[in-house]
């Protein structure tokens, strides 16, 4: 683990009592949008789409575990192209 991930695995298990709900935010092209909902099938999602429909706001709640599950989330999602995570 390189040393921005161990960083934010600290801030995770600084600011938070695992388990707990967890909120992730991310922009996915909105092309990519179907590939999002199939990567995380069991997700509940709500969804913004932008002004001119490029891009959607993505925002996913679930119960974690512990920072290691958040980062998994994470590192799931950065194979999906052009995603952005907040």
């Amino acid at each position: 683990m390189n040393d921005k991930h161990e960083q934010f695995k600290q801030v995770l298990d600084d600011h938070h009592q695992w388990p707990c709900p967890y909120a992730f935010k991310f922009i996915v092209p909105t092309e990519n949008l179907p590939l999002f909902q199939k990567t995380f099938p069991e997700a509940e999602l709500q969804t913004r789409e932008s002004k001119t429909g490029k891009y959607t706001s993505v925002t996913m709640e679930s119960n974690m575990c512990s920072s290691k599950d958040v980062m998994a989330i994470y590192e799931k999602a950065a194979e999906i192209p052009g995603i952005m995570s907040l």
